[in-house]
């Protein structure tokens, strides 16, 4: 007989949820940076920031700068000509036993992901991706946090869901430290998940584990309720879904943003057998307070178009027609002059101590703004609005925002049509991974293994999740799909398989894996 898919949902109640949608996205590679400087027109505008941010995307950022400044700029250091967006973040320094400080290098490019994943409103309609309106502006992470409410690593399979947690508890989980190791000398490659480990490992772990560096990855929201700007933390305005980069969101951040994601390579490995530790630009040595920030600046109507017509699965920026391709990215720096008290200011090292000499500040509790730092105001131009003062958005003082909220587009039509998702659980090499522990308790030694590479599905289906992760100088790609199966019953036994014969067919999810071989809509490490 067929047993009708909601009993079979409550005998399988834990595997039964909705998946989140997956669709195309690319990898924004920028090659270089153009600067390293204490400057923040978000958390500090117009004046200096009490730490370093390594700065990519357009030359004209300056700490005032708007998308109506960034859209002027002469040149950018990523790689799609009609953007001119700011991403910057705290770079990570090596700092020695006797306290000399030293930027970790990074290995290029820097990536920023523009994935294109969609899911369900708080109501149940189904969501289109807008475009980041230009003065669109948000932060994702917490420079002050220094402790974390997560019990350890994330279930290694796949990031999701959280449906029971707030978004707070959501931002701490779209941080990632990801150990690279592509395999030496016969020894097999080890990898980890992205956005597995949400903390900065000990550096005798890494360097006893991590041969090939580290990898930091940063998750921002894409959940949004159509206002420019999110307040003095200039978050408020979006919210994370519940599998952190896809899925469903929250009720009041019904409209859908691309999913922006920073990825930055560091080479760690140039420090190994070097007694010190390693520490962010922001004083922080667990990783608890990794953040970014972003201000979108496209050319007009460009980014849209590329969310609407750029439908590569592979992440390939050039195989969307909608690009164009500007050389020497590498070489572009800011066009405008740094603040008089740092234009000297050396942000690389060596150095006694980091720049500014912002504290290195290890918590639990939340670190205090600009502890130990020089020179972090400018002419006044710091410090906390008033209440009456309606204009600026931030903490300290941001410009108001350059565009009004966009307009809400009709949402597509909502098909009403009830489907059951059970999600086949797949074992991967994470179920046996013991992750490093949290600073500062000493390091454990981890058991890794290397997921088996398993053949392109072929059976048809649609991806509605991905997962990317590391193995040798290869990126293997693994896909939920979306599949028609049917179940069915032998007696007391429950059937369930993705060949079967049976009449009563279901929606099922599965994994498919494929390693992205370069030039085949993949990438190769470094």
């Amino acid at each position: 007989m067929h047993i009708p898919i909601s009993s079979y949902a409550a005998a399988a109640a834990a595997l039964a949820f909705s998946i989140p949608a997956a669709n195309a996205f690319w990898r924004l590679e920028c090659d270089g940076s153009v600067g390293m400087a204490r400057i923040d027109p978000l958390m500090d505008f117009g004046g200096l920031s009490d730490h370093v941010h390594t700065i990519k995307g357009g030359s004209a950022f300056t700490a005032t700068s708007t998308a109506d400044d960034l859209l002027k700029s002469k040149c950018q250091s990523c790689g799609v000509g009609q953007d001119k967006s700011a991403y910057w973040a705290p770079p990570l320094y090596f700092m020695a036993d006797d306290g000399t400080a030293t930027v970790v290098p990074e290995k290029p490019p820097f990536k920023a992901y523009y994935e294109l994943n969609t899911g369900m409103t708080s109501d149940g309609k189904p969501q289109k991706v807008e475009a980041f309106p230009n003065g669109f502006q948000m932060i994702s992470g917490s420079n002050y946090r220094r402790n974390t409410t997560l019990s350890g690593p994330d279930p290694s399979d796949f990031v999701g869901p959280f449906n029971d947690e707030n978004n707070e508890q959501r931002e701490e989980r779209a941080i990632g430290f990801n150990c690279m190791n592509y395999g030496h000398n016969g020894s097999p490659a080890k990898n980890e998940p992205t956005l597995y480990r949400h903390s900065l490992p000990e550096k005798s772990w890494l360097d006893a584990n991590c041969p090939d560096g580290l990898r930091l990855e940063l998750q921002f929201p894409s959940c949004w309720n159509g206002d420019m700007d999110g307040g003095e933390k200039h978050k408020s305005h979006v919210a994370f879904p519940n599998w952190i980069n896809g899925g469903d969101c929250p009720a009041g951040f019904d409209r859908r943003l691309p999913s922006l994601m920073y990825e930055t390579i560091v080479a760690t490995d140039q420090f190994i057998g070097k007694g010190g530790k390693f520490v962010l630009g922001n004083g922080d040595p667990t990783g608890y307070g990794y953040h970014g920030d972003f201000i979108a600046a496209w050319d007009d109507g460009v980014l849209q178009q590329a969310v609407d017509q750029c439908t590569d699965m592979g992440g390939e920026m050039r195989s969307c027609g909608v690009f164009q391709f500007p050389e020497n990215t590498a070489s572009c720096t800011l066009e405008n002059p740094l603040p008089e008290d740092i234009k000297d200011e050396n942000t690389e090292g060596p150095m006694q101590g980091l720049p500014g000499q912002c504290e290195v500040q290890s918590g639990p509790e939340e670190a205090e703004k600009g502890k130990g730092a020089t020179g972090t105001s400018s002419g006044g131009k710091t410090g906390k609005k008033s209440d009456s003062d309606s204009s600026k958005g931030g903490d300290y003082g941001s410009p108001p925002a350059s565009a009004p909220a966009a307009p809400l587009p009709s949402s597509p039509p909502v098909d009403d049509k009830k489907t059951g998702a059970v999600f086949a659980q797949v074992k991967d090499a994470g179920d046996n991974y013991q992750a490093p522990p949290s600073p500062p308790s000493p390091p454990a030694a981890p058991t890794t293994t290397v997921p088996p590479v398993g053949p392109a599905a072929d059976q048809a289906g649609d991806v509605v999740s991905t997962k990317i992760w590391t193995e040798g100088r290869v990126v293997h790609e693994e896909k939920i799909v979306m599949q028609e199966v049917t179940v069915t019953s032998d007696g007391a036994k429950v059937k369930r398989t993705a060949e079967a014969q049976a009449e009563h067919v279901k929606r099922h999810a599965h994994r498919h894996h494929h390693p992205m071989q370069h030039g085949v809509g993949g990438r190769r490490m470094r």
